[in-house]
């Protein structure tokens, strides 16, 4: 893929999948600033936000692999619609949610309808992206995750201090405001999508046909030719799951729990503050995407990269517990972004470069991948939720966080070295 096409894939692909993995991302994290609120109002503890919070993942666990057969069955565009219509139904009941049981209804259901939607837009990549772009390819759609903190913090934060047309709790009001771009970019996103290269007009003379055959030959030039059964028994794919785990892991405790952990550092107090503070981590964490991703590609080396970042991230936490309660805290949750986004930035490039497929990851080995860290979300934010009502304070969790960031870094460096192998450009 020459430099004139990666960019126009850049601006006609990987951004418009980067806004809908934005709204996405909003759609679920936007719970992490209501939640002090809305524990409040409807009688939850510490223990049952996380577990609320955790149900999600469940659900997400439990539909990834079901989305990503309906992907292949039904296509892009019908499957994008109609996932991204229920985001929208279970965002209006988020908005109604009367009881702690009423709250783990929603999330479950917003949990199935966004199931397939991470792992399904990974396999698409990997379907318009040669494997020497790849890389970056997938920090671009990647860093709207983040990205949806840095501008939804203090969106959301200033949702909850307003007083609304409707006369709704102001929790109430961001989770209905959130739900409302479902409905209208499901049906963008139907009519402007194609399932395959060969099919996109803004691919001219045979452009199209030619980045398949490339990918479609990277693909068939070291396929295994194993069945999914195969790669299950595959110990290169387990250990791919328990690293993408343990990063997770830590990643979604932080991103669900950072805005009441600003709330402890007092050194803010207005809804719109904390939000825009509880965003800097996120900023953190875009810049760690694209520079560890671009190192990589230019280096063309994966293990070393995805094995750095987290054990930045993890040594970032242990100085953070061990710090005054103060903004040289906050500085260490930056960083420790920073480490996070960069692991992330550059994992989805670890099962190629271990030879798993053959360079061309099969879906069903991205699904399961994918699902060790939906598994993260349900351990990451139940934990951190009993440890702090256990302990009354986010230290505890922070720590364990940190040691499974670590141990991440340390599988990664044990990858026996006949494994490994540069990337092929």
């Amino acid at each position: 893929m020459n430099d004139a096409l990666y960019r126009r894939t850049v601006w006609r692909l990987l951004l418009p999948i980067a806004l809908l993995t934005f709204i996405n991302s909003i759609d679920r994290m936007n719970v992490s600033f209501a939640g002090q609120q809305m524990s409040r109002d409807i009688g939850m503890t510490p223990t049952g936000f996380g577990l609320g919070v955790s149900t999600f993942f469940i659900a997400y666990l439990l539909f990834q692999y079901p989305h990503a057969l309906l992907l292949r069955r039904l296509g892009i565009r019908l499957w994008l619609l109609l996932s991204m219509t229920v985001w929208g139904i279970a965002g209006v009941m988020m908005s109604r949610v009367q009881d702690p049981g009423d709250f783990v209804i929603a999330r479950f259901l917003l949990g199935a309808a966004e199931a397939g939607f991470a792992p399904g837009m990974t396999w698409y990549i990997s379907q318009w992206t040669p494997r020497a772009t790849r890389a970056r390819a997938m920090a671009i759609a990647l860093s709207a995750v983040p990205f949806s903190l840095v501008v939804g913090g203090p969106l959301c934060g200033w949702l909850l201090g307003m007083s609304n047309p409707l006369g709704l709790q102001e929790w109430r009001w961001m989770f209905l405001v959130s739900a409302v771009p479902n409905f209208l970019f499901a049906f963008v996103a139907a009519a402007y999508f194609v399932d395959r290269p060969g099919q996109a007009r803004w691919l001219d003379g045979g452009e199209g046909e030619r980045l398949e055959a490339q990918i479609a030959a990277e693909a068939s030039s070291e396929a295994s030719g194993l069945a999914f059964a195969d790669f299950v028994r595959d110990g290169r794919v387990w250990l791919c799951a328990a690293i993408w785990f343990l990063v997770m892991t830590g990643s979604y405790a932080l991103v669900y729990w950072l805005p009441q952990i600003v709330r402890q550092l007092a050194i803010a107090h207005s809804e719109f503050l904390i939000g825009t503070l509880s965003a800097l981590p996120q900023v953190g964490l875009v810049s760690g995407l694209f520079l560890n991703a671009r190192h990589s590609d230019r280096r063309g080396e994966r293990l070393r990269h995805t094995a750095a970042g987290a054990m930045l991230a993890g040594i970032a936490l242990i100085a953070a517990v061990a710090m005054p309660v103060g903004p040289a805290v906050l500085v260490m949750l930056v960083i420790a972004g920073f480490g996070i986004g960069a692991a992330q930035g550059v994992f989805w490039t670890v099962p190629a470069a271990l030879g798993i497929g053959g360079g061309q990851v099969p879906i069903g080995v991205i699904a399961a991948v994918s699902m060790a860290g939906t598994a993260g979300g349900v351990v990451g934010p139940s934990m951190m939720g009993w440890l702090v009502e256990r302990f009354g304070s986010h230290a505890p969790a922070i720590m364990i966080l940190a040691g499974f960031l670590l141990l991440a870094a340390l599988l990664l460096a044990v990858v026996p070295s006949g494994q490994r192998r540069r990337d092929q450009r």
